[in-house]
């Protein structure tokens, strides 16, 4: 009976050192799995609350932070889609961006947070210390984003979101900023609004720049964190200088969207690439053609001091155009920056500039073929410049009709219809904007008859151009 239970003692402790030894390697390979597979966490906190309308926005709180996440994915998606064309042509050649996009979450990964801490319940003191550097070792890593709704005014006149982004491992430094609901040129109507709309509905409406600026930034933060370690010294610059050019550049598309405090956004990021790479030309033609942009929408509102300020920025634009083109070796490139500098120009409304415009057209005429010219950029922007000439009568001959003629060049060029859809809402084409709705039909059937004609050139092109417009101008 004695050697009976002997054996039994050593088979239960076999059979429990045996088990020991089986949740021993699962709960190792569930560490490895853990460490191995970490990604990167986006954690976007529920809203707080300090605008002062508590009893109105306090149960809808929940709603909005979830609502907010949904418009944040979305928008990443697009951004970051633009980012890959960037990479893939300017960036590292060893830095290739996620697939997946980290899902926004309310909460942090805590799940190998909680197995070393269950792991130091029952492993022995003397290796408690070695489990605990597990935790240091291996951090969570990602970003952290909090959220305030704020209100200006004592009827909620006015209202914002501030979003505070850390870096949860503190390799970035924190970033503060704050969206208002809108511009005080259209604070007035706002406020005319607020009494039939309610708190709750303006938030929402506020949403949708928001996620658009906090998508930016978070893309951002995502490129600067993976520029290798082996770009250092004036590489580094370099790249980080294209970097700010290219958020510029989609802050400046986001501003006829979402609020014009995106222009302001672009101009710093504008400013900032010419600091880093003072050499490169693209950041000073971007920051001229933002300036110029924002001169036709001060020329389009009511007063003297604002057309004063129109005239203030189209010459800012021209003094940048000049150091772009100082920088620019390309003769394309050039062509196209001296036709942006002469809509410029133009929109100064002074003789002396016109008259240098209109030289600076006619010596690009005089010594090139549009038939043969494949950069649908320069192309677009010389229809611009005879729609506005058309518009502001300059006694440029048959302006409308080169307008119509050079729109059609450009768009059969633009083999990524980048510029189809913004025609029919640019306002430097106001003055042939008829002929912009009309166009879009007979030129996708001549496209269909036609596949090759985007890279034709000389009188095979011109002549199925000709076509197009005759159908359009019989319309």
């Amino acid at each position: 009976m004695e050697a009976f239970d002997k054996s039994l003692t050593t088979i239960t402790f076999s059979l429990a050192k045996g088990v020991v030894a089986v949740l021993s390697i699962i709960v190792l390979y569930r560490l490895v799995l853990l460490i191995a597979y970490r990604s990167s966490q986006l954690i976007i906190d529920n809203f707080s609350n300090y605008s002062g309308a508590d009893e109105e926005l306090d149960k809808v709180l929940p709603g909005l932070s979830q609502l907010a996440r949904e418009m944040l994915v979305q928008e990443m998606k697009n951004v970051r889609q633009r980012m890959k064309e960037h990479i893939k042509s300017v960036g590292p050649e060893n830095y290739r961006p996620r697939d997946m996009l980290p899902l926004p979450q309310a909460t942090p990964e805590q799940r190998l947070a909680e197995l070393v801490a269950s792991l130091n319940e029952f492993t022995p003191d003397q290796i408690d210390p070695v489990v605990q550097l597990l935790k240091v070792i291996f951090p969570p890593f990602g970003t952290k984003v909090t959220t305030i709704l704020q209100s200006q005014g004592k009827e909620y006149s006015k209202l914002g979101i501030t979003f505070e982004i850390t870096n949860i491992e503190g390799r970035l430094s924190s970033k503060l900023y704050t969206i208002w609901e809108l511009d005080d040129d259209k604070l007035a109507e706002t406020q005319n609004q607020s009494s039939t709309q309610t708190l709750k509905d303006r938030y929402r409406r506020l949403l949708k720049p928001s996620a658009r600026w906090l998508a930016l930034e978070l893309c951002r933060r995502e490129m600067v964190v993976a520029v290798p370690w082996s770009y250092f010294g004036r590489r580094r610059q370099r790249y980080q200088g294209q970097i700010h050019n290219f958020f510029g550049t989609l802050n400046q598309a986001s501003a006829p969207v979402h609020g014009n405090f995106f222009y302001q956004l672009a101009i710093e990021d504008f400013k900032q690439a010419i600091y880093l790479y003072p050499h490169w030309y693209q950041p000073y033609e971007n920051l001229a053609e933002t300036y110029s942009i924002l001169g036709q929408e001060s020329e389009g509102k009511e007063g003297e001091s604002e057309g004063k300020k129109g005239i203030d920025w189209q010459r800012q634009a021209i003094l940048q155009y000049n150091e772009a083109l100082k920088k620019c070796q390309d003769v394309s490139v050039e062509r196209r920056i001296t036709v942006r500098k002469s809509i410029a120009e133009l929109l100064t409304g002074d003789e002396i500039e016109i008259r240098a415009a209109k030289q600076k057209i006619e010596h690009i005429l005089s010594e090139w073929d549009d038939t043969s010219e494949l950069n649908y950029h320069v192309l677009y922007y010389l229809a611009c410049w005879y729609a506005i000439a058309h518009r502001q009568n300059l006694s440029v001959e048959n302006a409308d009709q080169k307008a119509c003629h050079y729109l059609v060049y450009s768009l059969v060029r633009d083999r990524d219809r980048r510029f189809w859809d913004w025609a029919g809402k640019d306002p430097e084409l106001q003055g042939i904007g008829k002929v912009v709705a009309e166009l879009t039909f007979p030129l996708l059937k001549k496209l269909n008859e036609v596949p090759e004609l985007p890279e034709l050139r000389g009188k095979e092109f011109a002549k199925h151009i000709q076509e197009v417009i005759k159908t359009v101008q019989s319309l």
